[in-house]
């Protein structure tokens, strides 16, 4: 037996704990040096980057739906280059947060295409009904990645409640609100429900059932009640409650005055020009209700617990490319005002 395997040794591991990333940085290891001679811990200092580097392409499909193809292209960028995936990157981290970062991302630009599918749609046709299973796939190989893999699913429902009550004020009626997005729901009740299904065979209802306690369980860790509890010290050190404060100086490379332009704030900006565009001209309305919920979701977990300031990558990545985006077509006259 690989004493390696169950680290500490003798520490049983369950199956749901088992995620994918241990086979893939093993299998691309053989692959890899099969060409190129190389030791185990070499190769994980490159593989990482290569992983979170593949993060740019769906990242900048989000960008695109939810603005335009400047947003895609800087949002990729931004995203690459944060912080805190250049220290699950490329400082050579062998942990699974790399494809954490990717495989989150490709579940978001799934979903949030789908949606976009869905809500133009006029009926229940076969490609709707596609997108959904494909939605599906991307999410069963998803809660298989990260024992977090609640977040987006309880972050996507907000979005769509969301969409539910705000188009329900909208038309003053709960029977149109329902008519403009009943296929939103249904499309999402198919992919939530059938990518549920997909985990039983191998890992029963735990999946489910984690979905639903992870929220409010996820603090336990700072009990450290296991069998060898000084393995989790060094992330229970980061479970601690953090302050607005805390929040920007975790999320921003610069400080002083210049905290003004940190990603953090280019987001509040955006969400505020925005609103403003939509208050004017009615645009953007599925980008603001899905920035603020993006935002406000990580925002109330790094609140509790400082180390899932990591959330905050995306949403602030894609806020800032907006802004960025914005500035761009104004400054070239593709756009005349803010409200534009």
């Amino acid at each position: 037996m690989d004493t390696y395997e169950l680290a500490p040794v003798g520490f049983y591991r369950p199956p749901e704990w088992i995620y994918p990333y241990f086979y893939m940085g093993a299998y691309s290891y053989m692959a890899v040096n099969a060409f190129t001679p190389m030791q185990l811990w070499e190769f994980l200092i490159y593989f990482p980057p290569f992983l979170a580097t593949l993060a740019v392409i769906p990242l900048y499909f989000i960008g695109k739906m939810l603005y335009d193809r400047k947003a895609g292209v800087l949002a990729a960028f931004i995203y690459v280059f944060d912080i805190s995936n250049l220290s699950r990157s490329l400082g050579g981290d062998p942990d699974s947060d790399v494809v954490v970062i990717l495989i989150s991302t490709i579940v978001m630009a799934a979903m949030i295409f789908t949606y976009k599918y869905a809500n133009d749609a006029k009926r229940l046709d076969k490609k709707l009904l596609l997108y959904s299973v494909l939605t599906s796939v991307v999410l069963w190989v998803w809660y298989s990645t990260w024992a977090g893999y609640w977040y987006i699913t309880w972050l996507f429902t907000g979005f769509v409640v969301l969409k539910l009550l705000f188009t329900i004020l909208k038309k003053r009626s709960i029977k149109l609100g329902w008519r403009d997005t009943k296929y939103i729901i249904i499309s999402f009740a198919i992919y939530t429900a059938l990518s549920f299904a997909l985990t039983v065979p191998s890992y029963g209802d735990t999946k489910i059932g984690a979905a639903l306690t992870g929220p409010i369980q996820f603090q336990s860790i700072k009990g450290e009640d296991y069998q060898f509890p000084n393995v989790y010290v060094s992330v229970a050190e980061l479970q601690q409650s953090g302050g607005p404060r805390e929040i920007i100086e975790r999320t921003s490379v610069v400080g002083g005055p210049a905290i003004l332009i940190s990603s953090f704030f280019l987001m509040i900006y955006t969400l505020i020009y925005l609103l403003y565009s939509y208050y004017k001209k009615r645009h953007h309305v599925d980008t603001v209700l899905l920035l603020l919920v993006w935002f406000l979701g990580p925002f109330t977990a790094t609140i509790v617990a400082i180390r899932f300031s990591t959330l905050f990558s995306a949403p602030l990545a894609i806020g800032s490319a907006i802004l960025l985006s914005k500035l761009v077509r104004m400054g070239t006259g593709e756009d005349k005002s803010w409200s534009d």
